[in-house]
């Protein structure tokens, strides 16, 4: 079982991706953008959040099938997430 110390760590990381990520997207970086939203994913696989906005950013790369990929795992996660069902 992971000490709670280590789980906020990663927690706080992930966060920290998703900013730099949503620097990148505001750029126009969407590669870029993605890349640190997988790496945010990966620390915290249970946001919604990071799901919803990699699928905006496939959007903007025309890769809808990802998009769709993503924003239904937001979905699943949270189904009252508005920005996931607004996303494709």
């Amino acid at each position: 079982m992971p000490n709670m110390e280590t789980e906020n760590s990663s927690v706080s990381r992930a966060e920290e991706l998703k900013a730099l990520a949503n620097e990148a997207f505001r750029a126009k970086k969407y590669s870029q953008a993605i890349d640190l939203y997988s790496q945010a994913i990966e620390l915290n696989s249970q946001n919604a959040v990071y799901y919803a906005n990699r699928a905006f950013a496939h959007t903007k790369l025309e890769e809808y099938g990802s998009a769709i990929q993503d924003a239904s795992k937001a979905i699943e996660i949270d189904p009252r997430y508005p920005k996931a069902c607004c996303t494709y």
